[in-house]
């Protein structure tokens, strides 16, 4: 499964039935053989293996009936009627019999409502279909089986009832014996048999003869399919096939012969997600169903019910969200993160009351105790509780509940002269003078003046005005008060409409909605110099002020605009119609909103109070102009389906700007916060608009990219060969047999492909300096998988270096080890390549680093090491070895596969390396052997090879340690004296050192302290020449040994003389 290129419940997928996660009822049947026993995902439903269903049907099935026939036949043989699954005389007898209430505590639904469910009634279990038993005939035959034989077959029954429990009586049915144990049961011993069958289809894996390994690999499964590592091979085996679906049920089933494992579990799940699959609410259920079974194992495992009520949530299963979040916030009490959560689950309930309640406890918990989780709670809960206040038009509580926290927040929380003063909001004024002096038990210096006025932040100012408009005093002053902080007559670079033009927008909507009219459009229009704000709605918006107060030309120009860009707008239509009715003197009580305010009243509340959860309390990015044009989700007015060649242009033009924007900010985002959230936005947008263009991403991206006409497009889709007869009259100039020029363009919008590649790598990087590696993974494969680039070896180059950079910024060392083993495919016997790969993990900081020496690195180093030994057979010699061979992956401009010219001992070192890490101490050595062959003077190979033997000795299965150790010890002299030969006494401290440490490792410590004590003069020596710049010292380590020495053998005195020397920093 490690190969799978892919890596959460209580739904249940449509027409399934799943295993119980506690019965030993494994699922066997493959979903491409037929119909199986035990759940399989929904993605593989369809699929079919009749080819594979005939081979067994004529190979093994003849083995079975032969088995029977020599009167040796088991129960859990392969039939091709049974398709693999498990038959004992205990379901024979259970068959034709009504089905029992085999699930007891809850049935295992497919609820098919959004409603409530607790985690036992998420709990699933296994149950037994008709067909698995076969025809009347077979029954028969095991019927007949003797009770020995019977008996060893119902251990490998398809179903049990009850989570385990097995029903066994004389009859066959009940409630169990008396002594039976319950739960999980020992899987059947693997067997002489199903060794060698396993053994064979590792061994044909290894060979790339995959349909053999997969042959074997069945028959060792139909022997015991109940063991892990027969569906794990199976896998593998798909995998390296590229058939992702069967290596995925094959992974699916293999799972539940561990289903208690949590990490299989959450693997699995992880890679059906990562699938592309039409059918995403499938996909969905599939994952809901692993982190169920996680559940079932652990009740408290929180990352899994996170990832559970993710996936409900997609689904639209709001209930069980709730219900997720719930019983998260019982095992993690007062989490602002799963508060948030459920704020806005609520809220799209329409019961924000329930949040509110729990919003509630939280501050009363914090407030109480005062302790360091007080910082977890933050200005966006703050704001948060606004929202919660203002969705239910508690207006006044609302203000009184802000200004409290707001207190708290500020350190103002024993400041109660503003508990009870609500007639204005004067505690927040800029100065202490006028207002705030005349207040009654207010003192001035008290408390720093920054948390009074300065210290509130303008979302939660904006908020309190809009509290006020809506509250019963309808206190227009105090809103206007609070609404100028944001300073709307500001027309500078810097004005904070840049920063805050959502506060704006709402500030607006109150004051249009409470009919000042006035007063909106004083923070209406300086909207429309932040596009990405600019909508129909907002238009309409606008042109009803413009009505209210008598500006019939703007409101018109307003309309007139929407109409431009979305001529069907009838709404637009409607509202000039209606205002060229109207009398001069256009009265306000009577401008009734138009059908699209209507609506937008409606709904407007709910979705500003969510977007407010969402929002981020980082300030927006400050919009360009050029962004409004490109930004299509938030401005829904260009709506034209046939651009002219003028809109072209202009397009092209906005791309350039953005470009442009973008290179100036190249230089200065790595200073100013700010301009770094511009510049990847600007980037975002130019990413966006380049994916957009589907000639870049064809069907097969091994076409390649000709242009953008219709008959660059029609010779990008024609056959190879008849692409082969396009005849070359430049780099960029290609000629038909036809005699049509085809210039192939290497620009788009104006803009350089080697730019755009720039932009995508610059994007990647950045984002995985940010922490999200994920994205920059998304991005970066964007660029590979464009024709544009894949077809250019310099772009492709340029990618995967860019691609293991990122991985290094996020230690993510399975994308090291697979961008690594491209470069050895693709620069195949090119020693700086496998040092490539040693030098990535060894900089990945990992606790341990598995991807290192995990199978598929481990086979794939292997395969490179058969290529590279079937280069140098003689013809004859090769056609016997042609099945150990292994392919040669790098071919040169004439397409021939490019073959070792020598033996590489970098190849030799770095597969020995991996199996010692693994280890395999005596296969390392016989590598270690052959690369010494190679290079006889090379030290380090030598001390490879004594630390490779030393080892070996104290494994078990040694059988002459002393042999070994001698072996061991005569390659640590010979590099010894390697290394006292170099000259340099940082070569000479180093060999002192490892000699010492390797007689220290055999306790034989008297003869490492004459090492240890000659590296420390070595150490003495180094320092004296080279001073702080010494680059390596061996001698703390050296002295850490005699410290640890001395100390146990009751000698103080020199371990206290060793540890004030070299031990003290």
């Amino acid at each position: 499964m490690e190969q799978l290129e892919g890596q959460n419940e209580y739904s249940q997928p449509s027409g399934h039935q799943y295993p119980d996660p506690d019965s030993a009822a494994y699922a066997t049947s493959y979903p491409w053989v037929g119909d199986d026993d035990g759940y399989v995902p929904a993605a593989f439903q369809q699929s079919s293996f009749a080819s594979f269903r005939e081979d067994l049907n004529t190979g093994q099935g003849r083995e079975t009936n032969e088995r029977r026939s020599s009167g040796h036949f088991n129960t859990s043989q392969w039939d091709a009627t049974h398709e693999l699954g498990y038959v004992s005389s205990d379901n024979l007898l259970r068959q034709g019999t009504p089905q029992q209430d085999l699930n007891d505590e809850t049935s295992s639904q497919n609820p098919s409502h959004d409603e409530d469910i607790s985690d036992s009634e998420s709990q699933v279990f296994a149950t037994m279909p008709a067909n698995t038993l076969g025809t009347p005939i077979e029954r028969q035959e095991l019927l007949s089986v003797p009770s020995t034989d019977r008996w060893r077959g119902s251990s490998a029954r398809v179903s049990v009832s009850r989570g385990g429990r097995a029903r066994r009586g004389r009859s066959g049915i009940g409630r169990g014996c008396k002594g039976m144990k319950r739960g999980l049961r020992k899987p059947i011993e693997p067997g002489v048999e199903f060794k060698a069958q396993l053994s064979e289809a590792t061994m044909a894996f290894t060979q790339s003869d995959f349909e053999k390994a997969e042959l074997f690999t069945l028959k060792a499964l139909q022997l015991n399919p109940e063991m892990f590592e027969a569906h794990n091979l199976l896998s593998e085996i798909h995998a390296a096939r590229g058939d992702k679906d069967k290596a995925l049920s094959a992974a699916w089933n293999g799972a539940h012969t561990k289903p208690r494992d949590i990490e299989m579990w959450s693997r699995i799940a992880s890679i059906i997600l990562e699938r592309s699959d039409n059918d995403r609410d499938a996909t969905l259920r599939d994952a809901i169903y692993c982190y169920t079974r996680i559940i079932a194992v652990d009740k408290r495992n929180v990352e899994a019910r996170y990832q559970r009520a993710t996936l409900n949530r997609e689904l639209g299963h709001k209930r069980k969200v709730i219900a997720e979040y719930e019983y998260i916030l019982k095992e993690l009490p007062h989490d602002t993160t799963v508060l948030r959560h459920l704020a806005e689950i609520y809220i799209e309930l329409n019961e924000a009351a329930q949040a509110l309640q729990h919003y509630e406890a939280t501050i009363v918990h914090l407030q109480a105790t005062e302790s360091e989780h007080v910082l977890t709670f933050t200005w966006s809960d703050v704001n948060i509780v606004a929202e919660l206040y203002g969705f239910q038009r508690r207006y006044d509580e609302g203000i009184s509940t802000v200004k409290k926290l707001a207190r708290w927040l500020l350190g103002r929380k024993d400041d109660s002269c503003w508990e009870h003063y609500d007639e204005d909001d004067r505690e927040w004024d800029c100065d202490d003078h006028p207002r705030r002096n005349g207040t009654p038990g207010f003192t001035c210096g008290v408390y720093e003046t920054l948390s009074y006025g300065h210290g509130l932040p303008l979302e939660l100012r904006v908020k309190l005005g809009i509290f006020r408009l809506y509250s019963d005093k309808h206190d227009l002053t105090e809103a206007i008060t609070h609404f100028e902080w944001l300073n709307p007559d500001d027309d500078q670079d810097g004005a904070r409409l840049f920063d805050y033009p959502d506060l704006f927008r709402e500030a607006a909507n109150a004051l249009r909605a409470r009919q000042h009219f006035e007063e909106a459009l004083r923070y209406y229009e300086p909207l429309r110099r932040a596009s990405d704000y600019i909508n129909a709605s907002f238009f309409m918006e606008i042109a009803l002020c413009y009505r209210a107060v008598g500006s019939k030309a703007d409101a018109e120009g307003c309309y007139k605009t929407i109409l431009e860009h979305d001529p069907s707008s009838t709404e637009a239509r409607v509202a000039m119609w209606n205002m060229s009715k109207e009398p001069d003197t256009f009265q306000a009580d009577i401008a009734g909103p138009t059908k699209l305010s209507s609506v937008f009243k409606q709904k407007s509340r709910r979705r500003l109070c969510v977007s407010s959860i969402r929002r981020r309390e980082a300030a927006t990015v400050p919009p360009s102009s050029a962004f409004s044009m490109l930004a299509t989700s938030t401005l829904p007015l260009c709506t034209v389906k046939q651009p002219d060649l003028h809109q072209d242009s202009a397009r092209q033009e906005e791309v350039q700007v953005l470009f442009i924007r973008w290179q100036m900010l190249s230089d200065q985002r790595h200073t100013n916060e700010k301009d770094n959230a511009a510049w990847s936005e600007a980037a975002r947008l130019l990413l966006q608009i380049f994916r957009e263009n589907r000639v870049f991403y064809p069907s097969d991206r091994h076409h390649r990219f000709y242009g953008y006409s219709r008959l660059a497009r029609a010779i990008a889709n024609r056959p190879k060969y008849e692409r082969g007869a396009l005849i070359s009259k430049s780099d960029s100039i290609m000629e038909t047999l036809e005699g049509d020029q085809v210039v192939i363009p290497d620009q788009f919008m104006g803009i350089s492909f080697a730019e755009w590649l720039d932009i995508f790598l610059e994007n990647g990087l950045s984002l995985a300096k940010s922490g999200d590696p994920n994205a920059a993974y998304e991005g970066i494969a964007s660029a590979y998988n464009a024709n544009v680039f894949y077809h250019s070896p310099k772009a492709v180059l340029a990618i995967h270096i860019c691609w293991f950079t990122c991985a290094l910024l996020a230690n993510d060392d399975e994308t090291l080890c697979n961008i690594a083993r491209w470069f050895m495919m693709e620069y195949q016997f090119v020693t700086d390549c496998y040092r490539l790969f040693s030098a990535l993990n060894r900089l990945c900081d990992t606790p341990y680093n598995s991807w290192y020496n995990c199978g598929p690195s481990q086979k794939f180093m292997l395969r490179q090491l058969k290529a590279m030994d079937f280069s140098f057979q003689r013809e004859g010699r090769r056609k016997s070895l042609f099945q150990e061979r292994a392919s040669f992956t790098a071919k040169d401009s004439d397409g021939n596969p490019i073959q070792a010219e020598d033996l590489d001992v970098s190849l030799l070192m770095l597969y020995g390396h991996i199996l010692y890490a693994g280890k395999s101490y005596p296969y390392a050595v016989n590598y270690f052997l052959r690369a010494l062959a190679s290079d006889p003077g090379n030290p380090v190979i030598k001390l490879s090879l004594a630390l490779g033997y030393i080892h070996w000795a104290f494994k078990r299965q040694a059988q002459n340690r002393h042999q070994i150790l001698v072996q061991g010890f005569a390659f640590l002299m010979e590099y010894y004296d390697c290394r006292q030969e170099s000259g340099s006494d940082l070569q000479k401290q180093e060999a002192e050192y490892n000699v010492g440490r390797a007689y220290h490792l055999l306790g034989v410590i008297h003869l490492a302290i004459p090492y240890y004590e000659r590296c420390l003069a070595l150490g003495n020596a180094l320092e004296m020449r080279y001073g702080s710049s010494i680059t390596e010292n061996f001698a703390q380590e050296a002295a850490f040994a005699l410290q640890g020495h001395w100390a146990a053998s009751g000698n103080m005195d020199r371990a206290r003389e060793v540890t004030e020397r070299w031990l003290v920093i």
